[in-house]
């Protein structure tokens, strides 16, 4: 259920929406902070306010006049769970990884001094999924089952108990201004840093951090992910702003903390995210003549472009500094020079291999989570996935391909569910008329842009980006549906 406003007056959001709003904004809010969710407690404590969320969501609502125009009524909120597709599709999911987490066909195993592990044959059910066995804290069907849970629940929660637009609003914007915070942090790290995580966390050997993220190139996908959030955003209220005459709006602010975002992302030497960050602003630019062009003022200002091409301006300028230093172009070229054999040619023998181990089981895959333990097998067989240059040990957690390896870990039946809910959503942004909303556009480009990266790598494995990425398709659909059925608050 949704409520329709009525001119410009408004009524109190419910206790039970903003209790929703506060608990989904502080799960947004600390993943990325708690080094991107990837260490096994801040896993727990996403499932713990993802399931607050959901429960939430799904206690009836008493209004009254107070919180809604309509008058008194009580609405019930679960019948709108048991329509929604992801909530089945994802249901299914889990039952699917739990079975193959209870019937385990391999074993971990380790030597006495602990120095080294295999994986043995253990016996099973046949005609059933299988998995494995192996440590939590490595990885396992356990941990991947708790990593999935928490952003089905967050978009199950988003789905039923979002009533206003004010609130999807609001959860929009605490992600922007927590993404430039997040963003000026990194830039100060760079400039003033002392080699550690927000100057105080020693990061493992040899890693490649930036902020909070100990891996690069998940900050410059998270970042990216958020710039398309501050642009859809920023051209929203200057859009509002102007066919209403109003003298100030927060526009300004979002797109200050895209020009912090965007900075962030050159500077983290993420090729492919600096590469996509390019695409996203010459597609956004051009997207936006075209349009004023095509259709003139329609409801939209000729202002928010001035304000994007100021935007661009200032990104660029900022970026120079960047660019400078050498950590931007240099870093692209070498994409396409030295780096080529070392990177992207061993990236493409380990999608090889995964795609091997994909096919040896490819209906119901090898088990949630046993990438890293059964890749071994293959990797065997390619020198190069073997060593480095400098001799010491390659050791593939993940395929830098997330559909490979999801393919390899649950197998056609589990893709299958994923893919649904891609087609689920598809359907719902088509049907309520996306393309003629910008704001909503340049979020959707953000969602294509994440899954364009994890073609090379692994973005869908840190749990920050896979909340936020799958909160977010949640969020759009429902500002489109909002907009298609006149709701105004």
């Amino acid at each position: 259920m949704v409520f329709r406003g009525e001119n410009r007056a408004t009524r109190r959001l419910h206790p039970l929406e903003k209790a929703l709003l506060i608990v989904t904004a502080i799960q947004l809010c600390f993943l990325p902070w708690a080094l991107g969710g990837m260490n096994v407690w801040s896993q727990f404590v996403s499932l713990a306010l993802s399931l607050t969320a959901f429960t939430l969501s799904l206690v009836n609502r008493q209004y009254t006049e107070e919180f809604a125009r309509e008058g008194e009524f009580k609405l019930v909120m679960w019948p709108k769970l048991i329509r929604f597709p992801i909530f089945w599709l994802g249901l299914g999911l889990l039952i699917y990884m739990t079975v193959q987490a209870c019937n385990p066909a391999w074993a971990y195993r380790t030597s006495s001094n602990g120095n080294y592990w295999w994986m043995v044959q253990i016996s099973h059910i046949n005609w059933l999924p299988t998995g494995m066995t192996a440590p939590y804290s490595d990885m396992n069907a356990w941990r991947t089952i708790v990593i999935f849970a928490a952003p089905w629940l967050t978009a199950c929660a988003l789905w039923v108990g979002i009533t206003r637009r004010i609130t999807l609003i609001g959860l929009l914007g605490t992600l922007a201004i927590n993404g430039g915070l997040l963003a000026a942090v990194g830039i100060l790290m760079c400039v003033a840093g002392n080699g550690k995580i927000l100057w105080f966390i020693t990061p493992s050997k040899g890693a490649l951090f930036v902020s909070s993220f100990v891996y690069k190139n998940h900050a410059g996908d998270y970042f990216n992910l958020v710039l398309t959030v501050c642009t859809g955003l920023m051209f929203w209220y200057f859009s509002r702003s102007e066919r209403a005459s109003n003298r100030s709006n927060p526009a300004p602010i979002f797109g200050f903390a895209g020009v912090l975002l965007g900075m962030i992302v050159i500077l983290s030497g993420s090729r492919a995210s600096t590469i996509l960050l390019m695409v996203f602003l010459v597609l956004a630019v051009a997207g936006l003549i075209l349009r004023l062009t095509l259709l003139g003022n329609e409801g939209r200002s000729p202002f928010a472009l001035g304000l994007f091409a100021f935007i661009l301006v200032l990104f660029v300028g900022g970026g120079l500094y960047a660019l400078d230093q050498g950590r931007s172009i240099e870093g692209v070229e070498r994409l396409t020079t030295q780096d080529f054999g070392s990177s992207v040619l061993l990236r493409q023998k380990a999608a090889e291999a995964t795609w091997i181990m994909a096919k040896d089981k490819l209906v119901t895959g090898w088990g949630a989570g046993s990438y890293r333990h059964y890749f071994p097998m293959y990797q065997q067989h390619y020198p190069e996935l073997l060593r480095r240059p400098d001799g010491h040990t390659y050791y593939w957690d993940y395929a830098h391909n997330d559909y490979l390896q999801i393919l390899a870990e649950l197998g056609l039946v589990g893709a299958f569910f994923l893919v649904a809910g891609a087609f689920s959503y598809g359907f719902k942004l088509l049907r309520h008329g996306i393309f003629s909303r910008p704001h909503a556009v340049f979020i959707l480009m953000g969602l294509l842009m994440t899954m364009g990266h994890a073609w090379v790598d692994m973005p869908f494995f840190c749990p920050a980006i896979l909340v936020t990425w799958c909160a977010l398709w949640v969020l759009v659909t429902r500002w489109v549906e909002f907009e298609d059925n006149r709701v105004r608050d």
